[in-house]
């Protein structure tokens, strides 16, 4: 892993000055024609990404049905541990989990608006890049609900007693 690091910072050392002359990195194949944009620079290049990311998120919100429904679930999950009085630990893997179903999800979506975008006719290409993508977030949800589990059964045993939580329709 060191060495791919190693060997990676050297070719970019190397292909430095070839890269020098063109204003995009992007713009990788010889002989490219560059196009000059007449427009006036950007200002503030950090704040405007801040801003980009934040209209995705807005994006999200009004436009995907399950981040919504996502959101909402983890507004649950955060309404119960604050009830529950979970300590730090216990909610740095609630948020961890959170997070990580919720960036499934804002990846699926720019996976499927990308696919959108180059087509909208069948392709069996487009459709496994899709469900590919709709299966990373039925993993990170997976995921998600077992450390749901693992932080909040031992509270709701301890609340509710061993057999109301871990009854299996049998009398005991």
């Amino acid at each position: 892993m060191v060495c791919c690091t190693v060997i990676a910072a050297m070719l970019a050392l190397l292909t430095r000055n070839l890269m020098m002359g063109r204003p995009n990195p992007l713009a990788w194949r010889l002989g490219a024609t560059i196009v000059k944009n007449d427009a006036a620079p950007r200002a503030g290049g950090r704040l405007q990404s801040v801003m980009h990311a934040l209209d995705g998120i807005r994006f999200l919100g009004r436009n995907e049905p399950n981040m919504r429904i996502h959101l909402g679930a983890a507004a649950l999950v955060v309404g119960a541990g604050i009830w529950i009085e979970l300590d730090p630990a216990e909610w740095l893997w609630l948020t961890l989990a959170i997070a990580l179903v919720l960036m499934a999800e804002a990846l699926n979506t720019a996976v499927e608006q990308t696919c959108n975008a180059v087509s909208r006719k069948f392709d069996p290409a487009i459709k496994v890049a899709k469900d590919v993508a709709a299966g990373a977030v039925l993993i990170s949800a997976i995921a998600a609900a077992l450390i749901g589990a693992v932080v909040f059964v031992p509270h709701l045993s301890a609340a509710y007693g061993q057999q109301a939580v871990f009854y299996c329709g049998t009398i005991r």
